[in-house]
């Protein structure tokens, strides 16, 4: 006896009913400064020493990814068993909330941030606490606290530098979430390669500390998906009984090791990277009518009279930009990641065209 066919949708989840895809534009023909990436290709001889590596793609990667974790430890100064890799910081914010959030506990947030934060508390059922900035900028400190004071909070994360308004959050007013909340904070430092400062030494201190950061950023990896974990070794055993098996490819293992064992060419790329933000931030500044946010990161968030109608123009020059939306206490702003130097100059042209035909 057939049974009549169902309709799939009746089967499928609240949390995963109500939400909204994460879409990114994927438009090869334009020049892309809108996700916030390294522009420039790896060093040459990372990338030719990587192509030579004989690895067995024919068998699983190490699940625990001692010699990527070995290297690591090496550049951050901590121990292996500090360390946990995830495929990208996605999955690694996703193990957190998997292992601290769930029905019935919150997570704390201060938008405007990484949006990523709250779409994986919906996956794992855990409820959003949102700790708006001040003005937009700032850490409301005093107001997170109090939001932690609640039984139910239980992870509070804290992006710095900020993704998207480059703020870099004074350490002082993190390490006091982290003393007085008693809960477990998670600073995101995806961007902290480029502002140079870093929380990780007070990992020591905490126990409920624990600092996400990726490869995707300074070292150029956006496309192979590699992120780490860093927190006393308890609390990282907590997280990784979460952790799918083999979740980082072999490739990719190998490609974090090399491409810490070329420190000095990423950090003439960081240091480029930077200028180029500086000379981008200046030719914003020059525009009439346009604000722009200081920024410690590889990207800039501004407000131009109309967002919508310079991105648009924009996009008509071949140019790919962030449209953010409304923010809370800034309202409709773009943000632009540093591209490579002759993109750079042909964008300012651009911003110039769009400031005098405005």
């Amino acid at each position: 006896m057939e049974t009549e066919l169902s309709n799939p949708e009746q089967f499928v989840r609240p949390a995963v009913r109500e939400l909204v895809p994460y879409e990114t534009n994927y438009m090869p023909e334009c020049i892309k400064l809108d996700a916030n990436e390294n522009p420039f290709p790896w060093p040459r001889e990372m990338r030719e020493a990587l192509l030579a590596e004989k690895l067995a793609f024919n068998r699983y990667p190490d699940g625990m990814g001692q010699d990527l974790k070995n290297r690591i430890s090496r550049y951050t100064s901590t121990s292996p068993e500090s360390i946990l890799i995830g495929n990208g910081s996605d999955e690694l914010i996703q193990m957190i909330l998997l292992t601290f959030g769930g029905a019935g506990k919150s997570l704390i947030i201060h938008p405007p941030t990484f949006g990523m934060y709250q779409i994986y508390a919906r996956l794992t059922e855990t409820a959003v606490v949102q700790v708006p900035l001040l003005n937009g900028l700032d850490l409301d400190t005093e107001r997170m606290l109090t939001a932690g004071q609640a039984p139910e909070a239980q992870v509070i994360i804290v992006c710095n530098p900020n993704n998207p308004t480059g703020s870099l959050f004074p350490r002082n007013e993190i390490l006091r979430l982290v003393r007085e909340s008693g809960k477990i904070v998670v600073v995101d430092e995806a961007y902290a390669e480029f502002s140079e400062e870093t929380l990780i030494p007070e990992i020591e201190n905490y126990p409920n500390l624990v600092i996400m950061r990726t490869f995707s950023k300074a070292f150029g990896m956006a496309g192979l998906r590699l992120g780490y974990l860093l927190g006393q070794p308890k609390t990282i055993a907590l997280i990784n009984r979460v952790r799918p098996p083999f979740n980082v490819n072999s490739f990719s293992q190998r490609a974090g090791i090399l491409a810490l064992d070329f420190l000095n060419e990423y950090q003439g790329q960081i240091q480029e990277i930077k200028a180029e933000t500086q000379k981008l931030q200046a030719a914003l500044n020059l525009v009439p009518n346009l604000t722009v946010y200081p920024t410690r990161a590889n990207f800039i968030l501004f407000k131009p009279e109309d967002p919508d109608q310079w991105a648009s123009e924009l996009l008509k020059r071949g140019f790919l930009v962030r449209n953010m939306g409304m923010l809370p206490s800034l309202g409709k702003c773009l943000r632009i990641s540093a591209g490579l130097p002759e993109e750079n100059k042909k964008f300012i042209r651009a911003v110039r065209e769009i400031s005098v035909g405005a």
